[in-house]
């Protein structure tokens, strides 16, 4: 039979669990999850639970930052220690791009051709596989790098020169805030395109000699709801058909249909150092609008 002293402490077990359910997590050391770098200790949501930091994080921004972080549309600023001019004077030693692709395949995707110089690093691999099974904080430990490479203009004097240490990954703890790397987590996580829901690529041969050709850009998108987005967003600076400003030389349909693994980019985080403004779009609005810039009649190029 069972005593008054076991269902005391039943019920005592009881109110400890509600109490501990209600309280949320009012501190640091309340989150048992171990993402809890930088927690912001004011920021649980309604129903008490954790709020993280990938939860806080700005993804647009750090589609940006992905871009150049350097740019004054990010807000960057040069950490002490770090001279501003070593890292924009040897500008794809330290851009996430530059490395990595703007379809995050880097030397297996469309940047299977790009190889290194004077003036770039070689290209990485394709990162889609680690960011899909990477925890948070794994990615941001990645990104981070604490202890790697160093903003030296001595180790990025020339990318051909593998000696000199330039294709190393920097150490971006000590370039930008846990806030930036967080937002470039939340970037690879949840805002970058699958490119792949875009367009078909074809890449033959190997890094760094190798092709990369896009087709079927747009594959199975509405081309009428992507021209309505393009006549809300786009015509009033591109024009009607996409020739008014020119982008390295062509027309917005020739610039999405030669760099689809770039153009999504642009359209969804803005070019930096331009007017154009990052758009927000979905992905889903993406593949229309790609759909609609395939048509070379009603967008020609230059």
């Amino acid at each position: 039979m069972k005593t008054k002293s076991f269902f005391k402490a039943i019920g005592i077990v009881a109110f400890g669990l509600f109490a501990l359910a209600n309280t949320g997590c009012n501190s640091k050391e309340g989150c048992t999850d171990p993402l809890s770098t930088n927690y912001d200790a004011d920021a649980d949501s309604d129903d008490g639970s954790c709020v993280y930091p990938i939860e806080q994080a700005d993804g647009i921004l750090g589609g940006k930052l992905f871009d150049k972080f350097w740019a004054t549309e990010t807000g960057w600023t040069a950490p002490t220690g770090i001279v501003a001019a070593d890292i924009s004077g040897y500008s794809d030693f330290y851009r996430c791009k530059a490395c990595h692709g703007w379809d995050l395949d880097g030397n297996v995707g469309a940047y299977i051709n790009r190889g290194a110089t004077a003036s770039r690093p070689s290209v990485s691999g394709s990162i889609r596989s680690f960011i899909s099974s990477s925890t948070d904080q794994a990615l941001f430990d990645a990104i981070k790098n604490t202890g790697g490479a160093a903003v030296d203009p001595a180790r990025t004097a020339n990318g051909t020169d593998a000696s000199l240490g330039g294709n190393a990954h920097p150490d971006y703890g000590t370039i930008l805030t846990d806030d930036q790397i967080w937002a470039l987590a939340k970037f690879l996580k949840t805002e970058a395109i699958d490119v792949t829901t875009l367009y078909d690529v074809t890449v033959t041969g190997t890094y760094p000699t190798g092709t990369a050709t896009f087709s079927n850009i747009g594959k199975d998108g509405d081309a009428a709801a992507g021209n309505a987005t393009y006549t809300s967003k786009c015509v009033g600076c591109h024009g009607a058909d996409g020739t008014t400003i020119a982008l390295e030389g062509k027309s917005v349909g020739q610039f999405t249909r030669s760099k689809a693994n770039e153009a999504q980019h642009k359209i969804k985080f803005g070019q930096l150092g331009s007017t154009m403004g990052a758009m927000g779009v979905s992905s889903a609005e993406m593949k229309d609008l790609y759909k609609a810039l395939s048509d070379e009649t009603a967008f020609p190029d230059l």
